[in-house]
């Protein structure tokens, strides 16, 4: 898959300050994604391409093989170790609220937090998941949040157009972080 980059009181730079890495590692992940039929299978082939880099993640994806799938070409990787290395706790939106809100996925980066939330569903999800960073910033906790959406959803499920409708996209996404003017990094990334 290729990918659009969108940097909402960051940038490509400030990024590369929380990690050298990370933007590449991002990328990559995004561009091994194959094509796929539904968004569920896109979720499980984020899982295996991010817990396969060290990412912690918040719950197992519904139907989730023991093995990551053929296609994504990942090389001894083992479901219990990725249980066993989870730090569930890193995905928590907020630590002070009482509320059991959290990121899809979630990493340190020598102790800077950056969150990852993939939406392919509707709209009004992708708005709990800025609010969801601009809390863990407000924590002062979160360095980054990283939203995955689709940036043409019709266009991509042209097969079943009629789920789309309302899904959250990255054009939308773009026009709305800033006039919502949330104070938290955003790196927003579009999946083609």
């Amino acid at each position: 898959m290729q990918s659009l980059s969108y940097f909402y009181n960051c940038s490509r730079e400030y990024v590369d300050s929380i990690s050298p890495d990370l933007y590449d590692e991002i990328l990559h992940v995004i561009s091994k994604l194959p094509k796929r039929e539904t968004q569920s299978q896109i979720n499980l082939d984020l899982f295996w391409l991010l817990a396969s880099k060290g990412w912690s993640y918040d719950m197992l994806p519904a139907r989730l093989n023991p093995e990551p799938p053929f296609d994504l070409s990942i090389k001894s990787v083992n479901l219990e170790d990725i249980k066993s290395a989870n730090a569930t706790d890193i995905c928590l939106t907020t630590t002070t609220l009482e509320a059991r809100w959290r990121s899809d996925y979630a990493k340190l980066f020598g102790g800077r937090l950056v969150q990852i939330e993939a939406q392919f569903g509707k709209v009004e999800a992708m708005f709990k998941d800025f609010c969801g960073f601009r809390i863990a910033r407000y924590e002062r906790r979160l360095a980054l949040g990283i939203e995955i959406v689709m940036s043409e959803p019709a266009k991509y499920f042209s097969h079943r157009r009629a789920s789309t409708s309302g899904m959250a996209y990255f054009g939308i996404a773009k026009k709305t972080l800033p006039a919502i003017g949330l104070e938290c990094p955003i790196w927003l990334v579009g999946i083609k």
